[in-house]
């Protein structure tokens, strides 16, 4: 009866609107306003990772002021992630229990404080500690995001969509460098440099502002969202019944209550075969694309002579190419499942082809003598290991379910803790045994990801369906 009551009153929130804007009365055309919500997300997915990979950006300036070793620098770069993963479920769950609203704006004004505490750090503890409680603060946006799509786009275009999610998280990774740069640049120069010791900021590093400046972004982004979003698109005032119908299309028949979101759920995670499968993916693909958000400006440092400040774009590149792999690989895992027939062959194909791919390209950069040429190589690399992001995204989207939250967090929990040990294993093997050793090490998780389809099945859902009336059920609640 709640549901009925519900959809009734957002029906008559609908009419009300719609003396006031006759177009929204029609459902012979379907309103967009779920393309409206992708943008934030696409814009939030940039910014999560443009705050995590600045500090690339900056690690010459912010390991000389404070006089940290390369073990040290590693173990700071890793904090974040270690943060990030332990925090993943209980983020998941919230989204879950309190709705995406909510969730995100909380994620989003936590991690921005903390990225803008960065620049406050004076040592090794506090910027470990800033780094950490900035992914303490993250933990949760990505399953949070798996939720919002789960609930505002169809089946068909989960893919797609997922692929356009991790190309702007790509972007915002390779643009952080050159925002960064600039941002530093801008801090350093003499005009700048004036203006601030006129209010006596001139001692203070522009690596320092320039996280003050990249926090406030956060900001913004929820001053603009808050008012826009809403949880279910039937709450929206501006969806009408066509869209309602295009996003339903092709759902199954919604079992059980929306509101368990508990223990139950966090149980049958850890049950879930093509969950572990999943994870355990995400565990050895991240070991070796995380290089390209730590030790990629040391490593052209070091093996080609190109200074930080200088491999800016080379340090781009590779995820610039891995951004527009993402979106073609989604359009791509789409199709393949439309002309097969076949959802898990249809996912699986990209993903097992671009890691194997992926493998062998960092074998060969061993064997490349100038930085351009390794630059290459490294595009070639986070291509392929990119091409199949959208299949294993749409994948978590549908072995979670109304549970999308809880299942991405628990996959991000065990993915990210390689983003966590990575740097501090990669100083060690590269210090130790130099680069090549560490290429082949990345190699090696690449084919380890790839063997991992061999148990994801991603046309069952991670928790028993408990089939319920129909006036109970998820479309009910999306359709007036």
């Amino acid at each position: 009866m709640a549901v009925r009551a519900g959809r009734l009153a957002a029906g008559n929130r609908m009419a009300d609107l719609s003396l006031l804007d006759p177009s929204m009365k029609s459902a012979g055309r379907a309103t967009r306003v779920r393309w409206g919500v992708m943008a934030f997300l696409c814009v939030l997915s940039f910014l999560t990772y443009y705050d995590r990979q600045c500090i690339s950006r900056a690690q010459e300036r912010v390991q000389g002021e404070l006089k940290l070793s390369d073990t040290e620098l590693g173990l700071a770069f890793g904090s974040f992630w270690l943060a990030y993963a332990l925090f993943e479920i209980p983020g998941g769950w919230l989204c879950d229990r309190f709705g995406a609203r909510k969730t995100l704006t909380r994620i989003v004004l936590a991690w921005s404080l903390f990225t803008g505490m960065t620049g406050a750090a004076s040592g090794f503890a506090t910027l470990y500690l800033y780094r950490f409680l900035f992914g303490m603060g993250e933990a949760g946006a990505y399953p949070t995001m798996a939720r919002v799509q789960g609930g505002w786009l169809s089946p068909a275009a989960r893919a797609r969509a997922g692929g356009l999610l991790w190309l702007t998280a790509r972007w915002g990774a390779a643009f952080a460098p050159l925002i960064f740069g600039a941002i530093l640049r801008l801090f350093d120069s003499a005009g700048t440099r004036s203006a601030l010791n006129s209010i006596g900021m001139g001692g203070v590093s522009s690596w320092r502002l320039g996280f003050i400046v990249s926090g406030v972004m956060g900001i913004i982004w929820v001053l603009a969202f808050w008012p826009f979003f809403r949880d279910e698109p039937a709450q929206h005032p501006r969806v009408n019944d066509a869209e309602l119908d295009v996003i339903s299309a092709g759902r199954a028949p919604a079992s059980g209550s929306g509101s368990d979101h508990s223990l139950k759920a966090l149980l049958q995670v850890f049950k879930s075969p093509s969950l572990w499968a999943i994870a355990g993916l995400y565990l050895c693909a991240s070991f070796g694309w995380s290089f390209f958000m730590s030790w990629m400006p040391r490593f052209l440092r070091d093996v080609h002579k190109v200074s930080i400040e200088n491999s800016e774009w080379q340090s781009a590149l590779p995820l610039l190419f891995g951004g527009l792999a993402c979106l073609l690989g989604g359009f791509g895992a789409d199709f393949i499942v439309r002309k097969t027939g076949r959802k898990r062959l249809g996912r699986a194909i990209l993903p097992v082809f671009g890691y194997v791919t992926a493998a062998a390209a960092m074998v060969a950069i061993r064997f490349v003598h100038s930085a351009d040429q390794a630059t290459i190589l490294l595009c070639v690399t986070a291509f392929m290991f990119d091409l199949g992001q959208g299949a294993n995204w749409a994948s978590i989207v549908d072995i979670g379910g109304r549970h999308a939250g809880v299942a991405t967090g628990f996959i991000n929990m065990v993915g990210n803790m390689s983003h966590f040990i990575q740097p501090v294993i990669g100083a060690m093997v590269f210090n130790s045994l130099g680069w090549n050793a560490l290429f082949l090490v990345y190699a090696a998780a690449f084919c380890g990801a790839a063997s991992m389809w061999l148990f994801i099945d991603p046309t069952k859902r991670f928790y028993r369906e408990e089939q319920q009336p129909p006036t109970q059920g998820f479309e009910v609640v999306m359709k007036r």
